[in-house]
């Protein structure tokens, strides 16, 4: 009796060894199987996740590249002094190229994709950083700056002049 409980036992192990090397490499609790993926079908999942990669920085990129342009140009910017010492009232003249806003020659701030302006401005003693928001023609936004007679701050008004 041992001899064939033995036997029964060992061609058993032998049978459900053969049957897990056949199985799927993973059963769920559901019964359902998930197959491992060939070399062939990785490579086309790899390819195609670069491409869309790819795809998405290229659309990023050609973003960056077109929106901050339709900005570009000269521009007229009123300054009003709401608070503090300064002139109560002054005009510039900024030119935006590829979407970066210059002054006098020199790099003072930059416009994103939707408008939005950052701008820093320092001459001799004096310095203004100021906010906002361009539109095809037209924007506004506030500043404050450091000067000779303390702090100031206030409103900016710019208008495309080309």
């Amino acid at each position: 009796m041992r001899t064939v409980l033995s036997v029964l036992v060992a061609v058993g192990t032998f049978a459900a060894t053969e049957v897990l090397a056949q199985a799927p490499s993973t059963v769920d609790q559901n019964g359902r199987e998930f197959r491992r993926p060939s070399a062939s079908q990785n490579a086309r999942a790899q390819a195609r996740a670069e491409a869309q990669r790819r795809d998405a920085r290229d659309a990023r990129a050609e973003r960056r590249a077109v929106a901050p342009a339709a900005f570009d140009g000269d521009w007229s910017v009123a300054i009003n002094t709401q608070s503090g010492a300064c002139d109560p009232s002054y005009r510039l003249a900024v030119e935006i190229i590829d979407g970066n806003v210059v002054y006098e020659g020199q790099p003072a701030g930059r416009v994103s994709p939707g408008g939005g302006v950052q701008v820093n401005i320092s001459q001799g003693g004096q310095q203004a950083a100021g906010q906002g928001r361009l539109s095809r023609n037209y924007g506004t936004g506030v500043w404050r700056g450091y000067g000779s007679g303390g702090a100031c701050a206030g409103t900016w008004q710019a208008v495309r002049r080309d």
